[in-house]
């Protein structure tokens, strides 16, 4: 299945834009940068198991999911033990759980080996307070939305995260001594040109 076809199986009727903006008015943040949204790519996700050094059977979670796209591309692409959503907006959770049944119905079975068995989670709820302590990758959409006291709460968070983890940040890096700094490359996200900022959890 090509890139293409695989994404609109999934999300040709997900309108994830507007899901979050309403979203948004319902919680009353319609203005918070911090709950910008954005889409990534298969490209994008590709891209970001490999600097990961992700390797099959290990957990993959992407904090800040939004429509699941992610957590669906990373069980397509490797066969891992469970890909995890975290996100805040009801809207977008429901949506991303609709994407997690058809893609369980329509795609897994279909594709080989053990990329069958991965789990797909998608847990409403803030990243902030998420259990991750056994993500062996960690994908965190920053970009210029956190503002520095934002990124160090998230930096608090993920090091809370197993030795040897691997992190990866879009835009925005870490830079607590917790992290070592693996790779900073360019990544092209749905919305533009961005940086992929791979860490491992010492």
């Amino acid at each position: 299945m090509t890139f293409f076809a695989l994404q609109d199986a999934l999300f040709s009727d997900v309108a994830g834009y507007s899901l979050s903006a309403s979203g948004k008015a319902v919680i009353g943040r319609e203005a918070d940068p911090a709950l910008t949204y954005g889409e990534c790519t298969p490209e994008a996700v590709e891209h970001i198991l490999s600097v990961a050094e992700a390797k099959p059977g290990e957990t993959f979670y992407d904090l800040g999911s939004g429509t699941g796209k992610m957590v669906v591309f990373a069980a397509f692409f490797m066969p891992l033990k469970k890909s995890v959503g975290v996100e805040l907006i009801p809207e977008l959770h429901e949506a991303a759980q609709m994407v997690g049944r058809r893609y369980i119905e329509e795609i897994q079975p279909k594709l080989e080996g053990d990329k069958r068995n991965t789990r797909l989670e998608y847990r409403l709820g803030d990243i902030f307070e998420a259990d991750i302590h056994d993500g062996d990758v960690i994908v965190s959409h920053c970009c210029t939305c956190f503002d520095d006291a934002l990124m160090q709460k998230l930096s608090d968070k993920l090091e809370t995260c197993k030795p040897g983890a691997r992190i990866v940040t879009i835009t925005r890096g870490l830079s607590s001594p917790e992290f070592e700094l693996l790779s900073v490359t360019p990544c092209q996200m749905g919305w533009g040109q961005a940086t992929a900022n791979a860490y491992i959890r010492l």
